[in-house]
């Protein structure tokens, strides 16, 4: 009932290994096939091209991993280039954020001297 291409040998819906012939037909001359190894009047009717049971399946499939394989590739180096410049950008903003605590320091500097200075003048006069 099944077939086990593992072993290249194929099996007829009754189990037995399946003949494995060539054709002397003129519509299709030397064309391998498989069919049950009953003669016709027992058979159960298992037939099969050889080439439509070994199909080039696995190598298609082979052929779309390889493209899926080289999107990925694309894709990673895409994400590469986009992590690079992440990385830019927030040593941009680290730089950024540096020179904004700079500023922060000196404006607070500016804002206690003159509110010392504004204290001197206002308790100054009153001192006298």
């Amino acid at each position: 009932m099944s077939e086990n291409c593992s072993s290249s040998q194929l099996k007829c819906h009754y189990g037995l290994i399946a003949s494995h012939l060539t054709s002397k037909t003129h519509s299709n001359p030397g064309s391998k096939f498989f069919k049950c190894p009953k003669p016709k009047i027992n058979s159960c009717g298992y037939w099969k091209w050889e080439d439509e049971v070994f199909s080039d399946t696995p190598l298609t499939e082979v052929r779309e991993l390889v493209v899926a394989l080289d999107a990925i590739k694309v894709e990673m180096d895409n994400l590469r280039k986009e992590v690079t410049k992440l990385e830019a950008i927030s040593q941009s903003q680290v730089i950024k954020v540096s020179t904004l605590e700079d500023k922060a320091k000196k404006m607070w500097m500016i804002i206690m001297v003159s509110l010392a200075l504004f204290v001197g003048v206002i308790t100054a006069p009153r001192m006298k």
